[in-house]
């Protein structure tokens, strides 16, 4: 049996728009975070301020704000925030990475905190980019076949001849 189409239809709609919704936020948390710690600046951030965050107590974790130092000390961020929080607020300046003089977040080293929204953003897009392949491959074969036109039909058979003749063949 051939399948006459990819199975999508308009009720689709909504669980793709989630989809690309969920896959580009995802995309938009993890990318200036990558950035930064490929490409940022080098220094040391200094907690100088800390909240505590979270419901329960072993949900708890540190927001802090403090100030970044560059390594080579060409510039110094009086208030900014750590990009993400602490178990415990830190006492000792903590190794971290901005994109720039006038950034606003620091970005502790570790690479998993990028990768881990990426590939929940390529999870969520996974959906969408088969719906909306299959989707387009359905119309792209309904336009060729609306521009090939109906299909000729069969010559019919010489006059006098039997079913099964050898002229048929």
């Amino acid at each position: 049996m051939t399948r006459k189409n990819s199975g999508v239809r308009w009720v689709h709609a909504l669980p793709i728009a989630v989809g690309l919704a969920c896959g580009i936020y995802a995309f938009s948390l993890a990318v200036p975070r990558l950035v930064t710690q490929l490409t940022g600046v080098e220094g040391t951030f200094r907690a100088e301020r800390c909240t505590w965050e979270g419901t329960s107590h072993t949900d708890r974790r540190a927001a802090c704000e403090g100030s970044f130092t560059a390594s080579d000390g060409s510039f110094t961020i009086l208030r900014i925030d750590a990009e993400t929080p602490f178990d415990t607020p830190p006492t000792e300046p903590v190794a971290s990475r901005v994109s720039g003089p006038s950034a606003d977040q620091a970005v502790r080293p570790g690479i998993a905190g990028s990768l881990a929204p990426m590939g929940l953003g390529l999870a969520a897009l996974a959906f969408p980019a088969w719906a909306l392949t299959a989707a387009t491959r359905d119309v792209l074969a309904r336009r060729r076949a609306a521009a090939a036109g109906p299909a000729p039909l069969p010559d019919p058979p010489p006059i006098g001849a039997t079913p099964g003749d050898a002229s048929d063949m």
